[in-house]
């Protein structure tokens, strides 16, 4: 007997994982998407998603609304820390009566960016968040969680070390650094990585307009 649709369905991505054309941390198709290459309906396709993220397979999204994903660093636990992290912001605007255009507006920051914090595309900067947390008065939380949420993200990447680690050669060799020619007063640069992280950069103590600044990326 033939799979039943939907299994036929969470079969095809399966495939495409195990193939790599899915890669680790990209979204799945959506049902919609599914349902146009299949010729199945939406809430076939939905169900295969549904059943491939409980077979672990792929990994719930950030938020309700988002698209499951093939599993990355941090994997479930990241998807959880960035559900968690877009929730509480969420909750917090709303608790002190704010729309999101209004919190935009005390933020500085446009209204797609705090749309897109609420939904699970968490690509801010920590700065941003700081903004939101004194804002909405969260005592630190959105920051603890923003915290939580990185780490989650980049679970293996070592501390950066300015004294220096050994090569293979036995030699000590420089940490890894950024050079960037900015003209003007810069504040800070931020960096969103292939990946999806997000790295911000200050100037070192002294910086002037038009020079050349040398510094690690925050951790």
């Amino acid at each position: 007997m033939s799979l039943p649709r939907y299994k036929q369905v969470a079969a095809m991505v399966r495939g495409q994982v195990a193939d790599g054309v899915l890669s680790p941390g990209a979204p799945a198709p959506s049902g919609a998407a599914l349902s146009r290459v299949t010729g199945y309906s939406v809430p076939t396709c939905r169900r295969a998603l549904r059943a491939l993220v409980s077979a672990g397979v792929l990994v719930s999204g950030a938020s309700r609304t988002a698209r499951p994903r093939v599993p990355g660093p941090g994997g479930q636990a990241l998807a959880d820390a960035g559900r968690a992290l877009s929730a509480a912001l969420a909750a917090r605007r709303r608790a002190a009566g704010l729309t999101q255009p209004q919190l935009a507006g005390l933020i500085g920051v446009s209204v797609t960016r705090v749309g897109h914090a609420e939904t699970g595309r968490l690509w801010q900067s920590r700065p941003f968040w700081e903004s939101a947390d004194k804002i909405l008065h969260a005592g630190g939380e959105l920051l603890r969680l923003h915290d939580d949420y990185r780490a989650a993200q980049l679970p293996s990447e070592p501390a950066a070390e300015t004294s220096g680690t050994p090569s293979r050669t036995g030699r000590t060799e420089s940490p890894a650094a950024v050079t960037v020619n900015v003209p003007g007063v810069v504040t800070c640069i931020t960096i969103t990585w292939a990946g999806g992280a997000v790295t911000t950069v200050h100037p070192p103590p002294g910086h002037r307009p038009g020079t050349t600044g040398r510094g690690l990326p925050e951790q």
